[in-house]
């Protein structure tokens, strides 16, 4: 259910952005299952994850998602007991940068 939140929040924002500048948007889940649903054929799955996946597909670009692992998954953060004061950002502005990938350097899957 994450990632078919993200492709239709993805939608909306980019309908929003691309009116000023071209966009384009990559995922990111710690859910390997997850990504192999998008990855393949919808019509492999019973009919819940099925309409599910078709849906991702027709909203993002399958070869948009990428694994990270739950440890480095920053959504994860407050499920883990971590203080306010750790939530801080970096002097730079941002979160932790190893959060931060750039797209020549993301990884393979």
């Amino acid at each position: 259910m994450g990632a078919l939140l993200a492709a239709r929040l993805a939608k909306e924002v980019k309908k929003i952005l691309d009116q000023k500048c071209s966009t384009r948007a990559f995922f990111w889940t710690d859910s390997q299952v997850t990504l192999h649903w998008i990855k393949g054929p919808s019509h492999r799955w019973k009919p819940f994850v099925a309409n599910r996946v078709r849906e991702i597909q027709s909203l993002t670009d399958p070869n948009s998602w990428f694994h990270c692992s739950g440890k480095d998954n920053p959504a994860d953060l407050l499920t883990r007991g971590i203080s306010v004061d750790a939530l801080q950002p970096t002097p730079s502005g941002g979160m932790d940068p190893r959060f931060y990938v750039k797209l020549t350097s993301r990884p393979k899957d």
